[in-house]
């Protein structure tokens, strides 16, 4: 009896001994070139629907996964929740938590396995940029004797792979304009005063909205025999891309203490703003959409209105690739 005693104190020992001399932080990374704007590619390294669609590694094990999505793409708290009775995809999730600069960063969760630290690096590398994938856990005491026999780069390191050369795939396959780096400039806003039309309508509405919207704020200047600043803009108070639906006022601005009749008035206090210059077709300008927030993240903004100007009259220029529309997002 005292034998087997011995022999179990023994064992319990060499266990402690293997806990000691095992690895308590775990880390695997790969690195791939993408020859896209680092904007771009940090938006959607944000974007899991994008993730589960175009280039998740587990994806490809099991199309037939569960998948839910919680929050808003690019938002802190976005996540999304996988289910597979493939045991090489098993039940986990992932949740981004922010961009810091050119990281971004999430917590990649597996059931029964715990928590691991998940970032991307995103950096500029010559004229494409440098995509890292990275994964950083610690391993409690008492596992890491187990994490001895088991070699977690040959383990996740091959999907990483998998993951950023689909990631490249999908990117560089995107539409040209969108792997456009798009220049912000801040500027210093005047307080401004607009008037027009709010709506709350879908997408494939707009278009119809603003025509019969500028029709009537240009009866109401020329009642008022007022005089227009600039070309017709818009200002988006929200931008749902679940329901496909937007908050929005088509609106012109006028020199402050004009009066108008029979629409509505906005007011913009003076500030700092962000600009982009987009050109080409209305509805092709999410991407540099995603470059202004990903320029806000990483500058530490937040927005408090979203202003576009339809610099191009459409109705003489035939051509999409030339209609400039001017992006501004009031910050602070």
């Amino acid at each position: 009896m005292k034998k087997i005693l011995y022999v179990l104190l023994g064992l319990v020992a060499l266990y402690f001994i293997l806990c000691i001399v095992g690895p308590g932080h775990v880390k695997v990374e790969r690195s791939i070139d993408i020859n896209a704007s680092t904007d771009l590619i940090k938006a959607k390294l944000a974007d899991y629907k994008f993730f589960h669609e175009s280039w998740s590694p587990w994806t490809e094990k099991d199309p037939g996964m569960k998948t839910t999505y919680t929050g808003e793409a690019g938002k802190e708290g976005h996540s999304i929740a996988w289910e597979s009775d493939k045991k090489d995809v098993g039940k986990g999730s992932m949740t981004y938590n922010g961009a810091h600069g050119d990281t971004v960063m999430h917590t990649l969760s597996f059931e029964g396995q715990g928590d691991a630290k998940i970032y991307h690096v995103v950096a500029a590398n010559g004229s494409a940029s440098k995509a890292t994938w990275v994964m950083e856990s610690e391993t409690p005491f008492m596992f890491r004797a187990i994490m001895l026999f088991m070699n977690m780069d040959k383990m996740v390191g091959p999907d990483f792979e998998k993951g950023l050369s689909n990631l490249k795939k999908a990117i560089e396959a995107l539409p040209a304009e969108t792997t456009v780096h798009y220049d912000v400039t801040e500027m210093n806003w005047d307080a401004k005063t607009f008037y027009g039309k709010k709506e709350t309508l879908a997408f494939d509405k707009l278009a119809a909205f603003f025509g019969a919207s500028y029709g009537k704020i240009g009866e109401a200047l020329g009642k008022a025999k007022a005089q227009p600043i600039g070309m017709p803009k818009a200002i988006y108070f929200t931008f749902d891309e679940k329901t496909m639906t937007t908050e929005v006022a088509a609106v012109m601005e006028v020199a402050n203490g004009t009066k108008l009749e029979g629409v509505e008035k906005f007011e913009t206090p003076a500030g700092k703003v962000l600009k982009i210059e987009y050109f080409g077709a209305y509805d092709k300008s999410a991407n540099a959409h995603y470059a202004m927030d990903a320029y806000m993240k990483e500058k530490g903004l937040t927005q408090s209105y979203v202003l576009e100007e339809y610099v191009t009259d459409p109705g003489t220029e035939k051509d999409t690739a030339k209609w400039q529309t001017d992006i501004f997002y009031l910050v602070k």
